[in-house]
């Protein structure tokens, strides 16, 4: 590779002004480059230097006001004072957040390329661009009638109206803003930089500042550098290629040659040179690289690195992550040969195991509230307490928490302090989150790990930053708001690597790239939406106006990242990039615009490769497990057994042994979603609920009983949400509430269904209606253990949904029904016998599950002296609120079509096949096997100990 071009700068400067540095500041983008230019001014010397001052611009620009960066939320909180007393809205922070970041970052613009605010607010009060609507067809204006709920014919006006109304404050909001932040002594960049330019002196402290490696200047920047040129005190070193530069025969789509603004500010360095100027065009070795996956392409980038015995050229190689999500998969699959490695990104705050206790302890503290905030929610406390840092805790504040579902003995929870919350504020969550952050940064101090004592100490600094917002009663936000802040700054938030920066290889994101040349070039995840970066057009402010006014557009931001994509690659020689071609998890699987550019305009010969797999994942096969004296004695136990147990058993008796035999848990549901067993649990309780209003005073349910519900909806979604409370399932956000209004549904479908079954009397509900029996069975001798047949009797039967009488009006008589919600679908196909309910087969096609659980209960209600003392008819009844008509509607089962109007009919049968059933169940002969259906595991919670 020819010279670098901080190599070139180097020369320059020692040619033009000696060794003696010291009264010269050099001037950067980044703080980077600096540690490079600072060797090669030393190696090319040959002699002791004083050294130059190395700043970047933001340090130039701070240097030189008393103003003070001010912490990011501060700055929307106090957007957020200016927006209220401007417009009188009393918007709340919670709400208005997000707002805030995209004005203050349109101030911010406005104030760094020193706009007019006033002329750009003026100029929104007369804006065109939403007065002709015409070039919308039809389905695009049905989209904005449902948008806007008084969508009307003069839609365009009603549109602008809306619009202005609100946002003609922005120049009252932005001049009230200014004045806030100046009294408090405290500033956003672009104001602290728009002060310092419009300051008439300015007292530099160096003789001569060189600027080096520049590209877009905002007018702040072009000010300050023509005072400082002016003056004879600035000097300026571009960084380009003829490629990219204007000419008439050159041009590319997105050229950042319109950014770099030579013409204004000469460079030291001879334009013509084209050792220095042209190397974008020499021969390169390119290669373009397919990966299905992101951790295929970290693998590849350990191979890419022995290849050619990369990495012995130590930092003339680089590794740079477009997405630097990838950094850990890739610091994992780095060679030990390359043992020398400067990792300029730094290592992930949200990726330690603090950040995860943290949000954690937010969940418990804000979704985790039961019981109006005087106990937590075991879901959450399981989590916290299996973390590895739990135990480091003292002084979670419980005030009532199961003792058989929290505190097991030797389990972490015995080390958390139960004692009564404090009255959860903003504030006082911050402060005992912190608190005990400080007792896990003690706890683990003596194991000596540097990542954990640093990741504790900036943990512990963010949330004292917000705990110190909250106190001033700056940051006024609701627990969703503020759960969503900390994750916010976690994710932003790094802890640097120490090391030797200018030795080994590099490894670093895009923007550490500016200004430093590298031989040998590996670029990761290089797919459109990483390069470039997250490129978008929000913003409060048009896109006419924004081009009018000379502020930054979308084009800027593209033309940004095609200069950082064309100066990385136009003085490497041998350069591989990689993209993700897959299309799942929010991939496009597209290779980025500038990839596509370099095949059609570059002029250079470019390899395609693909990434495959070579291995083959080996499938495990579940295996039986056979009974032997600890299982049997166990069946032996199970004394009860519930229709339930039985199901799973038909279904997969492997699923029956983990479930009922070696008793292991299914993973607790999240809280915060509603699974099919939640939702149908919340239907139940809420029909339970307005039942028993109704049964409680009155024996009989008339049809008036069921129209004050059906006519008052207010009284309705009340009972719904008690059952949501009842269930603690909270409704605060977007799904949980489309679940409410589905479930209001469903209970109003139910209620009109039953009306028209009035008058009838419900026998009991729910726990009111627990029915058992005894079923008798024999197993055989077993092969190894007995040698006479077994006899048992077990209990057997559960809980009913709802047990009613009313007049059959077939015959006149009354009948008994057993009924059994369902919110799931109606079976596709029916059943036609007894044996089809006992087939496993039947499961997912016919619910031949439902059909057995309703046909036992009704058999041991037929028999039962305390719910049929005399002998009515008993019918299972399964009713399918999801799709069952409003009107005429009939849950009975049927069997080959046929209702059962008394389920007598088929006891025999059925409990001939039900004692095979679990005769096999307790038979030391028969393993527990797996099921044969591998659709039945897809969502079977056992599925990963099966190795499925």
């Amino acid at each position: 590779m020819n010279k670098t071009f901080l190599e070139y700068v180097a020369e320059d400067i020692i040619s033009k002004y000696g060794t003696d540095l010291s009264r010269i500041a050099v001037v950067f983008p980044n703080k980077r480059a600096a540690l490079f230019l600072n060797e090669h001014l030393a190696r090319l010397a040959g002699q002791p230097v004083w050294s130059p001052a190395y700043i970047t611009i933001s340090d130039l620009f701070r240097q030189h006001t008393d103003l003070k960066t001010a912490d990011p939320i501060k700055l929307i909180c106090d957007i957020h004072k200016s927006f209220t007393k401007c417009t009188g809205i009393d918007e709340t922070l919670d709400h208005f957040y997000g707002w805030g970041q995209l004005l203050l970052a349109d101030f911010d613009d406005i104030d760094k390329n020193m706009a007019d605010a006033d002329s750009i607010f003026c100029n929104l009060k007369d804006i065109h661009e939403l007065d002709d609507i015409s070039y919308l067809d039809d389905e695009q204006k049905e989209m904005l009638a449902r948008f806007f709920a008084n969508f009307s014919d003069d839609i365009d006006s009603e549109l602008k109206k809306r619009f202005l109304s609100l946002w003609s404050h922005f120049g009252d909001i932005y001049h009230d803003y200014n004045r806030r932040l100046t009294e408090q002594g405290i500033g956003y960049e672009g104001a602290i930089y728009r002060k310092v330019v419009s300051e008439q002196t300015l007292q530099m402290k160096y003789d001569k500042y060189l600027f080096v490696g520049f590209n877009l200047l905002q007018k702040v920047e072009r000010v300050l550098f023509s005072r400082l040129m002016k003056e004879g005190k600035a000097k300026f070193y571009w960084d380009f290629d003829e490629y990219y530069m204007p000419s008439p025969s050159q041009h590319l789509t997105t050229s950042p040659s319109q950014h770099l603004n030579i013409s204004d500010f000469p460079n030291e360095l001879d334009n013509t040179d084209r050792d220095i100027y042209a190397n974008m065009r020499r021969p390169k070795r390119i290669r373009f690289i397919s990966s299905p996956t992101e951790n295929a392409q970290a693998r590849f980038a350990a191979n890419w690195l022995l290849e050619n015995d990369r990495y012995k050229a130590g930092r003339k190689t680089a590794v740079v992550m477009c997405d630097e999500s990838i950094l850990l998969p890739l610091m994992h699959s780095l060679p030990p040969e390359a043992d020398k490695v400067n990792i300029t990104s730094g290592f992930p705050l949200a990726m330690t195991p603090v950040a995860s206790l943290v949000m954690l302890l937010f969940d418990l503290y804000t979704l985790g509230l039961r019981k109006k905030g005087t106990a937590f929610n075991p879901h959450y406390l399981k989590k916290l307490m299996a973390h590895p840092y739990a135990h480091h805790l003292k002084g979670v504040h419980l005030s009532q928490v199961h003792q058989e579902e929290v505190h097991q003995p030797n389990s972490p929870s015995q080390h958390l302090n139960t004692s009564t919350p404090h009255h959860l504020t903003t504030s006082t969550i911050l402060h005992h989150i912190a608190t005990l952050i400080k007792q896990v940064g003690i706890a683990t101090k003596p194991e000596g790990d540097p990542l954990t004592q640093e990741s504790v100490f900036r943990m512990y600094t963010i949330l004292n930053r917000l705990a110190t917002l909250a106190d001033s009663g700056d940051l006024l936000v609701d627990n969703t708001t503020l759960r969503r802040l900390v994750s916010q700054l976690v994710s932003s938030s790094s802890i640097p690597f120490h090391g030797e920066p200018v030795v080994g290889v590099q490894i670093m994101g895009v923007l550490e790239t500016r200004n430093i040349d590298f031989d040998h070039l590996l670029l990761l995840s290089c797919n459109e939406g990483n390069m470039p970066k997250g490129i978008n057009d929000s913003s409060f402010i048009p896109y006419t106006i924004r081009k009018a006014h000379h502020l930054t557009t979308i084009d800027n931001k593209v033309a940004i990242y095609s200069y950082y994509f064309h100066r990385l690659l136009q003085r490497a020689g041998d350069i591989t990039i990689a993209y993700n071609n897959s299309t799942d998890n929010g991939h496009t699987g597209e290779m980025s615009r500038f990839m596509l550019q370099l095949l059609v305009e570059s002029g250079q010969k470019i390899d395609h490769y693909s990434l495959t797999a070579k291995n083959q994942p080996t499938p495990l096969m579940p295996k039986p497990i056979q009974k032997d004296e600890t299982t049997l004695s166990k069946l032996q136990e199970m004394s009860r057994l519930s229709p339930s147990a039985i199901n799973t058993y038909i279904r997969c008796p492997l699923a029956f042994y983990y479930q009922y035999i070696a008793h292991i848990k299914e993973p607790d549901s999240d809280p915060e979603t509603i699974d099919n067993r939640l939702f149908g649990n919340i239907f139940h309780r809420a029909a339970y609920l307005i039942y028993k209003d109704i049964t409680d005073r009155s024996p009989l349910v008339e049809k008036a009983h069921i129209q004050a519900y059906l006519s008052n909806r207010t009284l309705l979604a009340n009972v719904v949400d008690r059952a949501f409370e009842e269930e603690e399932c909270k409704t605060n956000n977007g799904l949980q509430i489309i679940n409410r209004e589905v479930i209001i549904q469903y209970i109003t479908k139910l209620l009109k269904i039953d009306q028209q079954l009035c008058p009838f009397s419900i026998l009991a509900m729910e726990e009111e209606a627990k029915v058992y029996t005894s079923l008798s069975f024999t197993t055989p001798p077993s092969h190894h253990l007995t040698t006479s047949p077994s006899h048992h009797l077990i209990t057997i039967g559960g809980i009913i949904d709802r047990l009613d009488i009313l007049t059959d009006k077939q015959t006149g008589k009354p009948r008994i029904r057993v009924v059994d919600y369902k919110t799931g679908n109606q079976p596709s196909s029916p059943i036609k016998n007894i044996d089809e309910i006992f087939d496993p087969n039947n499961i997912r096609s016919k619910h031949s599950n439902y059909f057995l659980q309703a046909i036992l209960y009704s058999l041991i209600v037929s028999r039962s002296e305390r719910w049929n003392p005399t002998n009515h008819p008993v019918s299972p009844a399964l009713l399918f609120i999801k799709q069952a008509p409003a009107n005429h509607y009939d849950p009975t089962l049927l069997i080959d079509k046929h209702p059962i109007s008394d389920v007598t009919v088929y006891e025999e049968e059925f409990l001939t096949k039900l004692k095979e059933t679990v005769a096999d169940m307790y038979s030391p002969n028969v393993p527990f096997t797996p099921t044969d259906d591998r659709k039945k595991c897809e969502l079977c919670p056992y599925r990963m100990l099966c190795g499925l």
